[in-house]
């Protein structure tokens, strides 16, 4: 869940609780930690815990509210009992923690939830290397949210937006070091070796990266995709980037554009657009009309077989 510290705001809350009042505390507590309502919203989680002390989902969230005011003690405190039955590894890919990764109690965390994961699953071959990505993960995926409402809040020339701004770009430049000095040693991260999230953390450093590093490294993401050890559908968006980048049009219409003339999203360049949602069926993609439903765009183009 991404969330950005913002002022109270009275006439927010009110709004709030009003649409969310059917739906109990918990839609309450979330709609405002979503919105970034913080100081609003752990009292809503401190109240549901004192009437449910095993409400995992309310002592997850309390634990990203807290970690996202990096008051540690209580992220970690939280996020324990909020991960007490839970046997994944999503907490090891949260952006909302990122600000707990260089306490050593981030250490446990990883453990404890490998052992219970491995347990359910089986092993991971190559763990250490895993664990590296899904830091690696987090780090890639922090901090957008916070850019964007700073720019929006402060402007994009404010000091703190130029701040974080700077941060996420030494951020992705040491991933993409440190992942091309992975892939020279290991190859691409497989999935048989280090799973599904870690391996894909691959795909997000490079997606992020510049256009050289893309072109680079596009050949060896779908070797691994031929060799069941990537994710076909991730190969299809960094394959559109690329063609976006380099002037020509797109196969999979993953790339969205802003028309600054019309005030409107609309999907850059398609080839063939007849012929996409046969395209996009054949690496895992769900049809044209709902990805682009998400961005307000209506696709009107027949489609053939």
């Amino acid at each position: 869940m991404k969330t950005f510290i913002l002022s109270s705001c009275a006439l927010f809350l009110i709004s709030t609780l009003s649409i969310a009042q059917d739906k109990g505390q918990l839609a309450v507590a979330d709609s405002l930690l979503r919105a970034g309502h913080l100081a609003e919203a752990i009292p809503v989680y401190h109240s549901i815990l004192g009437e449910e002390p095993d409400n995992r989902d309310a002592a997850y969230n309390l634990a990203c509210s807290y970690a996202l005011l990096n008051m540690r003690d209580s992220a970690f405190h939280y996020l324990n009992i909020g991960l007490e039955q839970d046997t994944s590894v999503r907490a090891l890919n949260d952006p909302d923690l990122v600000l707990l990764l260089e306490d050593e109690r981030w250490a446990e965390v990883e453990n404890r939830q490998v052992e219970k994961v491995e347990a359910k699953y089986g092993k991971y071959p190559k763990l250490e290397l895993a664990k590296e990505l899904w830091r690696m993960r987090l780090k890639d995926q922090a901090y957008y949210y916070q850019m964007d409402v700073a720019e929006k809040q402060l402007g994009r020339r404010n000091p703190l937006t130029t701040a974080l701004w700077q941060l996420k770009r030494d951020i992705n430049a040491q991933n993409e070091r440190r992942l091309e000095e992975i892939i020279a040693e290991h190859g691409w991260p497989k999935k048989s070796e280090v799973k599904g999230s870690a391996s894909q953390a691959a795909f997000l450093v490079i997606q992020h990266a510049d256009l050289e590093l893309q072109q680079k490294y596009l050949p060896l993401l779908k070797a691994a995709c031929e060799s069941d050890e990537a994710d076909w559908n991730d190969y299809a968006l960094m394959y559109d980037r690329v063609e976006m980048r380099e002037g020509r049009p797109q196969l999979y219409g993953s790339q969205v554009t802003y028309n600054n003339e019309t005030g409107k999203y609309e999907p850059y360049e398609i080839k063939d657009p007849e012929y996409i949602n046969k395209r996009r069926e054949e690496v895992g993609l769900g049809p044209i009309e709902e990805y682009l439903g998400y961005w307000d765009i209506e696709w009107e183009v027949e489609q053939k077989k």
